[in-house]
């Protein structure tokens, strides 16, 4: 209650509530203070409903409750952790003891990381019921919260929160600079913010041309092409018709892509298969891919210039993996500087020298 406040107005709120532990409130209202306004907010299986759909992002709440496993680091694979430190940079000496919020939270994935690396209290704002899932995952920790709320309206008060970042959410938004905006204003003076999103260009190449990196390129275009077909088709969909395809067909396009030459019959389906991940990785991408009705793309200079535009200071395109831009900032230029962290060395794109010859 010390940080939220009313999305409408701004104005504090009072809660009222059945307490099932001592720090926390199961169920209950939130009630913004302000008469005029008088909004009243629930608050069901300890989060806050600050919104009541998910509107443009609804294909997410099914996808969340679907795989609300899949991609915490709990196994063998740690992906969630390679991308926070290759995206977002933050190790525990940034975290450890802070309020951190995320736009997008998803099933947990990341706030998860957060919580490990010792934030004080880590913040995941979803605007469709995706929480639920994380609620499921990662509730029980003391350092997380979940709020179901729009992040254009997000009822957080302006600078309250010490670290804020999105990953791969805000691309799928109606404005995502906006968004992004949005955020860096709940972030206080001394604090920092990341963002990564859709990069446009998904080969990683070198800076020069040949024709075989020329061909790869070609193929990554006809490949984007194929899949934008597919979108046509697979986006007017009924959702629950297109999971049921995730989780009938692709698993076979997914062990027949581990099969020399036989595995290129997936391009003739929407799918995106993993070779080295879990078979349900495969299954979440690609109702990810096919489903969602908005993408945004993205250069590195655009979204340098967004991070200018809000007068951020040390802004740093980080090194992150191919098909993403990631850009990392603080609110003052005088906050101290980790020039080393920031250099993650990305294993280079399959059969090209990234030495001189």
């Amino acid at each position: 209650m010390t940080f939220m406040c009313c999305p409408n107005c701004q104005s504090d709120l009072t809660l009222e509530g059945e307490s099932k532990e001592t720090s926390r409130v199961q169920k209950g209202t939130i009630k913004c203070l302000n008469e005029k306004c008088g909004q009243i907010y629930p608050i069901v299986n300890f989060v806050p409903r600050f919104v009541n759909g998910g509107y443009y992002a609804n294909s997410f709440g099914r996808q969340w409750r679907t795989f609300a496993k899949t991609q915490l680091d709990e196994g063998a694979t740690k992906e969630s952790k390679l991308r926070w430190d290759s995206e977002i940079t933050w190790d525990r000496k940034d975290v450890s003891g802070k309020t951190i919020i995320e736009f997008g939270s998803g099933a947990g994935r990341f706030i998860d990381i957060c919580s490990k690396l010792g934030a004080k209290l880590a913040i995941g704002i979803d605007i469709t019921d995706a929480v639920d899932a994380s609620q499921e995952n990662l509730g029980d920790r003391e350092n997380i919260f979940f709020i179901q709320a729009d992040i254009f309206k997000p009822p957080i008060k302006a600078s309250t929160i010490d670290l804020g970042y999105s990953i791969g959410v805000l691309h799928h938004t109606p404005n995502p600079q906006k968004a992004f905006s949005k955020l860096v204003r709940l972030v206080n003076d001394s604090g920092s913010i990341a963002l990564s999103l859709y990069d446009i260009s998904l080969y990683r190449r070198p800076n020069r041309n040949s024709l075989k990196i020329l061909t790869m390129d070609l193929l990554w275009a006809l490949n984007l092409w194929r899949a934008e077909l597919f979108r046509t088709f697979t986006t007017r969909l009924p959702a629950g018709v297109f999971l049921a395809y995730c989780r009938t067909v692709v698993p076979i396009l997914h062990y027949l892509n581990r099969i020399p030459f036989i595995g290129k019959v997936r391009y003739l389906f929407p799918c995106t298969c993993y070779k080295n991940l879990p078979v349900d990785w495969s299954m979440l991408d690609t109702y990810d891919t096919y489903v969602t009705k908005i993408v945004h793309q993205y250069r590195a200079k655009d979204i340098f210039q967004w991070f200018l535009k809000e007068q951020l200071w040390n802004i740093v395109v980080t090194n992150s993996r191919a098909g993403w831009v990631s850009v990392v900032a603080n609110k003052r230029s005088d906050t101290s500087f980790q020039h080393e962290k920031y250099i993650y060395e990305q294993p280079f794109a399959p059969g090209i020298k990234s030495g001189p010859d």
